[in-house]
C-alpha cells in the first residue's frame, strides 16, 4: 500500500515531475493537455505545442552557436550532480545498503479530511448554479481562461497625464489636459463596461491581467477607470473577494496610467449617507492607488458632495466633479442652460480640478453636444471629461460631436466590451477620428490584443449578460442609467416581469414624473426601480399612490428614506403631497439639513477594535472602513471566507464559476 506514494517521495526528491523541471530551468514550458481531447484528436494541445515550439526556434535562432551550447549545458547542469564510481565503489554501497535492512514503518493516521478549498470546489462541481459537469454552464463557454497575448509595447510619448500629476500635482495635470491638441480618451473597459454589461460579476484575477496588457497598449490614455461604483459591494457580496486587494493589484499592474474610480459624493460606494469622517478616511486609503475621483450627487447637489472634494485636494489627487446630465438641454423646463450654468458656477466654486459630464442614461444627443460645452466654456476654461452610455445607439455620434464642440476627456471601452448599455466603442472612436484635428493618434490596429482579451474573457461570463439584443431609443423617454438597464432587466427576469419589460419601463417612467422628473443615478435611480417594481407587483399605477384607498399601502423602506431626505434633495424639492404621505404612513420626518450633518462621526478606533475582538485577528484601516459602509455585507464575506478559504480569489474563472469537468 506504501509502494505508490514510496515512489511520488522518491519522485520529489529526484525533481523529476514537470513543474520542478520547470522551477529548475531543465524544462523552459510546461505544455498542458486540453480537457477533452484524446491521442487521437487534440488540436488545441497541438496548436499550444506548435506555438511553444515556433516561440523557441525563433529563440534559438538569434543565439550564437557558443551561446547555444552554453545553454544547454547549464539545462543539463540544472538537473543535479553525478559521481561516476569504480565498480569496488559500487560493489561498497551495495554491501552497506543490504546490511541496514529497513526499518519497520509506524502506521500513522493520516488526516485525509479535504481543505475548505476543496469542499468548496467540489460542491460548485456538483451543485452549482452554472454547473458545467451537470451541464448547466452556457453552450460554447470555454474551459480555461484566456492566455494573455504577448504583445508589443505601443509607441508613447515621455509625458502622460499620469506623469504630470505625480511630477506636479492636480492643478498642473489640469492645465496640461488642457494644453493638448488631441482628445485624450478614459478606457472604462475594467469598471463601467462589465457592471453594464456583465452584472459587474468580472473578478480579480482577469481584470489584473487586463491592466497589465492596458499599461503597454494605452500609455497615451488619461486613465483607466477599474474601481469604485457598484464594484466594491459585489466583490464582498457575489465575488467573495476583497475590493482593496483588488485596487492594489491592478496599480501594480498598470503604474504609468491613472486609475480612475466613481464615488458618489457621501454617499462614497454605498446606498446610504455616511458620517463625513467616513467619507473622508475612504478617499485617504483609496487614494494610497487611485489617483483620479470621479465625485457625483444623485441630485446634483454641491454640498453632498464638498466633503469628497475636500478629502481628494487634500490627497493630491484629482477632483473630478460631476453635472449629472438628464433631460434635455435643448427642450428641458427643468434641466436647461440656465439650470446647468447655475450648476457649473457652484461646482467650480466646491473646487473640482476638472467638470465631468455624466450621462448615465446616454440622453446627450448630438445636436446637445454645443450647446452643452458652450454653457461650461461660459463659466470656466477647467478640463471637461464626458461620459456616456450606448443604450440608444447614439452614443458614438454624441462623442463625435462633443469632440468638436471642445471636450478634453472622453469614455469608452474597449469593442468587444462596449455599446449596447455599456460605453462607445474605442476602437472605433480612433478609426473615425483619423485625420480629424483632434485625432487621437491611436492606430485601432494596435488595440486588437486587447481587444481579443476581453472577447475571450466575456465568454467565461455568459450566465451574466443581461440578455439585451440592441440597443432602444426608448431610453430617451423611460430614462434608466446604462448600469441600471442591464441590472433592473435581469432583475424582472428572475421575478418573472421578462414578458412584462415594456410595462416596467413605462412605469419606471411614471414614478419618476411622480417624483418631480428627479436626477436618476445611483442611489436615486435605485429607488426610482424599487417603487416600479413594487407597484406592478401590487397591480397599481403611479398614480394611485396618491388616491386615498388604493394608495394605503406601505412603502420600501428605500423610497421612505429617500422622501425623509436621506440621500438629500432635489433642487427643486419632491412634490409636497407625495412626500407626506410616503412620510406620514411610515411615522418618518423629513431632514432639513444635508445628511453628513445630522450623522454623528463613526468612532473608527472602536471600530477596529470590535472587529479585532470578534474575529480574534489583526484589522487593518482599510477594513475597518469597509464594515463601516457595508457592515452586513462585509461581517458575510468574513463569514463565508472562513468557511470557505480566502484563495477563492486565485482560482480560475472556469474554475469559480463552472467548477471542475470530467478529464
Amino acid at each position: 500500500a506504501r509502494l505508490p506514494l514510496d515512489c511520488q517521495e522518491l519522485a520529489t526528491v529526484q525533481n523529476i515531475y514537470a513543474y520542478q523541471l520547470k522551477k529548475i530551468g531543465v524544462v523552459d514550458e510546461i505544455v498542458y493537455e486540453r480537457e477533452g481531447e484524446t491521442y487521437e484528436s487534440f488540436p488545441v494541445t497541438a496548436a499550444r505545442a506548435a506555438s511553444f515550439i515556433g516561440r523557441m526556434l525563433k529563440n534559438l535562432l538569434n543565439m550564437s552557436a557558443d551561446e547555444l551550447v552554453q545553454q544547454r549545458y547549464a539545462k543539463f547542469r540544472a538537473m543535479g550532480s553525478f559521481s561516476e564510481l569504480s565498480s569496488e565503489a559500487k560493489a561498497a554501497l551495495l554491501e552497506e545498503a543490504d546490511g541496514n535492512p529497513p526499518k519497520k514503518r509506524v502506521r500513522t493516521n493520516v488526516d485525509t479530511a479535504p481543505s475548505k478549498l476543496v469542499e468548496w470546489i467540489a460542491n460548485e462541481t456538483l451543485r452549482g448554479a452554472h454547473s458545467r459537469l451537470n451541464g448547466l454552464a452556457p453552450p460554447l463557454t470555454p474551459m480555461d481562461p484566456p492566455p494573455v497575448p504577448e504583445v508589443t509595447p505601443n509607441p508613447h510619448a515621455t509625458v502622460n497625464a499620469k506623469s504630470v500629476l505625480d511630477a506636479e500635482g492636480p492643478e498642473a495635470m489640469a492645465q496640461w489636459v488642457r494644453a493638448q491638441t488631441r482628445v485624450l480618451y478614459t478606457d472604462t473597459t475594467m469598471r463601467d463596461a462589465h457592471q453594464s454589461l456583465l452584472a459587474t460579476r468580472v473578478r480579480t484575477i482577469d481584470l489584473v491581467k487586463g491592466a497589465a496588457i492596458a499599461s503597454k497598449l494605452l500609455p497615451n490614455a488619461f486613465s483607466v477607470e477599474c474601481w469604485g461604483g457598484a464594484t466594491f459591494d459585489v466583490c464582498y457580496r457575489f465575488l467573495h473577494e476583497d475590493p482593496w486587494e483588488r485596487l492594489a493589484a491592478i496599480r501594480a499592474a498598470c503604474p504609468n496610467i491613472c486609475t480612475q474610480m466613481l464615488i458618489r459624493g457621501a454617499n462614497a460606494v454605498g446606498y446610504t449617507s455616511y458620517p463625513d469622517n467616513v467619507v473622508e478616511e475612504f478617499v485617504a486609503l483609496a487614494a494610497k492607488n487611485m489617483d483620479v475621483f470621479r465625485i457625483f450627487d444623485c441630485f446634483n447637489a454641491p454640498d453632498q458632495m464638498k466633503v469628497c472634494i475636500d478629502a481628494v485636494r487634500k490627497a493630491n489627487k484629482v477632483a473630478e466633479v460631476c453635472i449629472c446630465y438628464t433631460g434635455d438641454i435643448n427642450t428641458s423646463t427643468i434641466y436647461n442652460v440656465e439650470y446647468y450654468r447655475d450648476l457649473v458656477g457652484k461646482i467650480v466654486d466646491a473646487g473640482a480640478h476638472i467638470i465631468g459630464i455624466k450621462d448615465m442614461a446616454g440622453l446627450l444627443k448630438p445636436q446637445a453636444a454645443a450647446p452643452l460645452m458652450a454653457v461650461i466654456r461660459e463659466i470656466t476654461d477647467l478640463p471637461v471629461h464626458f461620459h456616456t452610455h450606448c443604450t440608444s445607439s447614439a452614443s458614438l455620434a454624441t462623442a463625435i460631436e462633443m469632440t468638436r464642440a471642445g471636450c478634453d476627456i472622453v469614455d469608452f471601452a474597449t469593442a468587444s466590451m462596449a455599446d449596447l448599455s455599456s460605453q462607445p466603442s474605442l476602437n472605433a472612436f480612433c478609426a473615425s477620428m483619423v485625420g480629424d484635428p483632434r485625432d487621437t493618434g491611436v492606430d485601432f490596429m494596435t488595440l486588437e490584443p486587447y481587444d481579443m482579451y476581453w472577447m475571450r474573457v466575456r465568454d467565461m461570463y455568459g450566465p451574466f449578460e443581461n440578455g439585451m439584443k440592441s440597443g432602444t431609443a426608448r431610453v430617451f423617454d423611460h430614462e434608466i442609467p446604462g448600469g441600471q438597464y442591464a441590472n433592473l432587466l435581469v432583475q424582472c427576469k428572475s421575478m418573472g416581469l421578462g414578458d412584462r419589460w415594456e410595462e416596467v419601463c413605462d412605469m419606471y417612467h411614471d414614478v419618476n414624473m411622480l417624483m418631480g422628473d428627479v436626477v436618476k443615478v445611483t442611489p436615486s435611480s435605485k429607488v426610482v426601480g424599487d417603487l416600479a417594481l413594487y407597484l406592478i407587483n401590487l397591480n397599481l399605477k403611479a398614480s394611485d399612490i396618491l388616491d386615498p384607498v388604493k394608495g394605503d399601502i406601505d412603502f420600501p423602506a428605500s423610497v421612505v428614506d429617500l422622501m425623509r431626505g436621506g440621500l438629500g434633495f432635489p433642487h427643486l424639492g419632491f412634490p409636497p403631497a407625495l412626500q407626506q404621505k410616503i412620510l406620514d404612513k411610515a411615522g418618518a420626518v423629513a431632514l432639513t439639513e444635508r445628511p453628513g450633518l445630522t450623522l454623528p462621526a463613526a468612532d473608527l478606533a472602536a471600530q477596529k477594535a470590535n472587529l479585532e475582538s470578534k474575529w480574534g485577528m489583526e484589522f487593518d484601516d482599510e477594513r475597518t472602513i469597509s464594515s463601516l459602509i457595508y457592515p452586513k455585507v462585509f461581517d458575510d464575506y468574513l463569514k463565508f471566507t472562513k468557511a470557505h478559504s480566502m484563495a477563492l480569489t486565485y482560482l480560475p474563472t472556469t474554475v469559480f464559476y463552472f467548477g471542475l469537468s470530467l478529464g
